[in-house]
């Protein structure tokens, strides 16, 4: 048995051609389970385009492009996993057990897509959940309909008047939170999953870009910290998002474990794109539909990218995280992360170390990468 149990985690994955030999893997080689999210489906033959924005699409070859950056799991709950429909789905499944990378987060009916993956590590079992709170409609598994493990969330405009008067055009306070049915649901699997496990993993499709933020209310939408903590309280060990296509920072929340003591559980808000060549090339990209009269333009934060290191260690009878260390990548010019130097790298780190040290994280910057030890 070995003494500690080392997750690497990335975030978005989205191949349209092969990785290039500078891909960013030092970590992830070295890592007893790889996690990252797969951005959209494997088409070979595309069903009805779903009626949305943007559209992604990754070729049929991409399933050994994916099994050359070899992910031992990949979370396929995301607001592409249907955009070419069913049949997108299942090319996706088939092609993801070829190659014989387990998912989680989708499925043909509710049960299926929130059902989570177990991975044996040693004489441990790890839970793997993948929920999305980016829905466009239609997207969400029901019981006689495919789809995904949906968090909803509900959206409110906060106008104070006075303010209006005295000063038109300030933009609104924007209140959100997650729908009581789905947050219950996403809870009991929680629960379930960590009765059956040693650790449990959720992976989470939520969040806004930077710039697509109100400056003044921050990156963090209100319903985030709502479902963190509430999901923490039910059995979450750790919660790795994505979707805001750029690296956050973190947070941790406070729960008790199972023997009612003391716990911290790390929040990882977004981990930036991993391989993202759509973005760079533009193939399989389809902005046909797109009706939007304005599109904000890329920040440099989104060329920024991260690759996680977590590190687990036995606790009462289960695992705990000993460790999350944070190293800051870029994108190239086709999208994939690569190594930077070490003054490029601390910027970056110094950003996302401001941003925990914020949220009341006790984060600090050692050797470039931005690092949380476990207190509890």
């Amino acid at each position: 048995m070995t003494l500690a149990i080392h997750l690497a985690a990335v975030g978005d994955i989205t191949l349209t051609q092969k990785p290039g030999e500078n891909l960013l893997r030092t970590v992830w080689d070295a890592a007893h389970v790889r996690i990252g999210n797969l951005e959209s489906p494997f088409v070979a033959e595309p069903g009805a385009a779903a009626d949305k924005q943007i559209r992604l699409q990754q070729p049929i070859e991409a399933g050994e492009w994916l099994k050359q950056v070899n992910p031992t799991v990949v979370s396929f709950a995301n607001n592409h996993t249907m955009d070419w429909g069913p049949e997108g789905l299942s090319q996706t499944f088939e092609e993801l057990n070829r190659i014989g990378v387990k998912f989680a987060g989708a499925g043909r009916n509710i049960d299926e897509a929130i059902q989570p993956v177990y991975l044996d590590v040693d004489d441990y079992k790890i839970a793997f959940l993948s929920w999305s709170s980016t829905l466009p409609p239609g997207f969400q598994a029901s019981n006689n309909r495919p789809g995904i493990a949906g968090l909803r969330v509900k959206t409110y405009y906060d106008i104070e008047p006075s303010v209006e008067y005295e000063q038109p055009g300030t933009p609104p306070w924007i209140k959100t939170e997650p729908v009581e049915e789905d947050m219950l649901l996403l809870e009991k699997t929680i629960k379930q999953a960590n009765e059956q496990s040693d650790f449990v993993i959720l992976a989470i499709h939520w969040g806004v870009p930077p710039q697509w933020c109100t400056p003044y209310q921050g990156l963090i939408a209100e319903y985030q910290p709502l479902v963190a903590q509430r999901a923490a309280d039910a059995g979450v060990d750790i919660i790795i998002g994505h979707h805001a296509h750029a690296p956050y920072g973190m947070e941790s929340f406070a729960v008790k474990n199972h023997k009612g003591q003391d716990k911290e559980v790390p929040v990882l808000y977004s981990l930036g794109n991993y391989i993202s060549h759509y973005e760079y090339t533009h193939v399989g990209l389809d902005l046909s539909s797109i009706t939007l009269p304005h599109f904000p333009p890329s920040l440099p934060e989104n060329r920024q990218s991260s690759i996680i290191d977590i590190k687990l260690t036995p606790s009462e009878g289960k695992l705990k995280v000993e460790h999350v260390k944070i190293q800051p990548a870029v994108l190239n010019d086709v999208g994939e992360a690569i190594e930077i130097n070490k003054e490029e790298s601390l910027k970056i780190a110094n950003r996302l170390n401001e941003f925990s040290n914020q949220r009341g994280t006790q984060t600090f910057i050692e050797d470039g990468n931005v690092v949380w030890k476990n207190t509890k």
